[in-house]
């Protein structure tokens, strides 16, 4: 016996077929629409191929790249536009967009001062003189001509205050 009212569709209503046309082509993401229309994900996705219609919004890359030459970050774009953070990065990549480094070149070269005479980590020196921490790494690697940094704060050997194994006696 069938109940009156099943919770469990097997299909589409043109009305629904409809809707998710025209929000796929205002780019609103599938979520959203089965949130909107109250039926599952996998449906939208199912009803988008066999209407044509792409299952994911396309990138806006003309207006990223115009926000982006009028000064706006990633971050903004990605809030502004809605399109996933790793699309608008990605086409930044494709484009070859990069920032100019923010950092005045005094405060570089007091920072430089600073690792040559080894006051403190490269972590405080760079917030101290304002410098970015990957640039400060990177700039505290050239003038120290190191490979490799030790990871945080090192004692010498055996300079604990415990034992450093266990004996019997």
């Amino acid at each position: 016996m069938r109940k009156a009212n099943p919770q469990i569709r097997w299909h589409l209503t043109a009305a629904e077929k409809e809707k998710i046309r025209r929000l796929t082509l205002a780019r609103v993401t599938q979520a959203e629409i089965s949130r909107r229309l109250r039926i599952g994900r996998d449906s939208v996705g199912e009803a988008q191929k066999a209407m044509g219609l792409p299952t994911r919004p396309p990138t806006p890359e003309k207006e990223i790249v115009k926000l982006f030459h009028e000064g706006w970050s990633g971050m903004r774009i990605h809030e502004h536009l809605r399109v996933p953070a790793n699309q608008i990065f990605a086409t930044f990549h494709k484009y070859g967009l990069r920032r100019n480094p923010t950092t005045p070149k005094e405060n570089e070269a007091r920072f430089i001062e600073a690792v040559k005479k080894r006051e403190g980590y490269i972590k405080n020196l760079a917030n101290k003189y304002k410098v970015a921490f990957c640039r400060a790494n990177r700039l505290a690697h050239q003038v120290l001509a190191t490979a490799r940094f030790k990871p945080g704060a090192s004692k010498p050997a055996l300079s604990s205050d415990f034992p450093q194994r266990h004996f019997e006696k």
